[in-house]
C-alpha cells in the first residue's frame, strides 16, 4: 500500500449551494485527504467464463485426434482476441501452437489449432490430446467449456457436466 492524495473536486449539492452563497464565484480546490492506495490487481470473478460449450462426441474420441469446434463459436470467442497475423495463419490453413490449460487440474498442454481446408470447421489437436482424454476419463456425452484468457493468452478448459 502506498499513500497518495485524493482531491474532492465535486461537492454535495448542499455544500455547493452554501459555498455559492458565501463566496459567490470563488474557484478553489475544495478539499483533499491522504489515502492509502492498493497496488494489487483486483481478483477476477470467474462467474461463468465458459463461452464455448461442447458436448464431446464419439468422433472426437475415436482416434484421439482432437476437439472439433463450431465455426461460429470460434469466430465469436477466439479469433476476436487474436492478432491479425494469427488469424491470417489460421484462415490460410496453417496450424498455430496454443497453450491449453485444464482449469480443474491446473495442467497445461501445448496444443495446435487449425482450420479444416475448404470448410468452416476448426480443431484443437496435438500429441497431448490423448493424454488429456485418458487422464480426465473423457467420454462421449460429457460437456466441456472453454474460453480464451486474454491476459495469459491461454485456452482454458473445464469439464462442466459428466453425463
Amino acid at each position: 500500500m502506498r499513500k497518495g492524495i485524493y482531491y474532492h473536486f465535486l461537492e454535495s449539492k448542499e455544500k455547493e449551494l452554501e459555498n455559492n452563497r458565501l463566496h459567490s464565484l470563488d474557484f478553489r480546490l475544495n478539499e483533499s485527504e491522504v489515502v492509502e492506495q492498493n497496488n494489487c490487481c483486483p481478483q477476477l470473478l470467474h462467474l461463468f467464463p465458459w463461452e464455448i460449450r461442447k458436448v464431446i462426441t464419439p468422433h472426437d474420441l475415436e482416434f484421439h485426434e482432437g476437439l472439433e469446434l463450431n465455426a461460429r463459436q470460434v469466430n465469436e470467442h477466439l479469433l476476436i482476441h487474436w492478432d491479425s497475423e494469427m488469424k491470417q495463419s489460421v484462415v490460410n490453413g496453417e496450424q498455430i501452437p496454443i497453450q491449453m490449460l485444464d482449469w480443474d487440474t491446473k495442467t497445461e498442454y501445448q496444443m495446435l489449432f487449425k482450420k479444416w481446408p475448404n470448410c468452416e470447421r476448426y480443431m484443437v489437436h496435438g500429441f497431448p490430446f490423448e493424454e488429456l482424454v485418458t487422464g480426465r476419463n473423457l467420454t462421449a456425452g460429457m460437456t466441456i467449456g472453454m474460453y480464451w484468457d486474454i491476459k495469459s493468452k491461454v485456452l482454458r478448459f473445464s469439464i462442466l457436466d459428466n453425463s
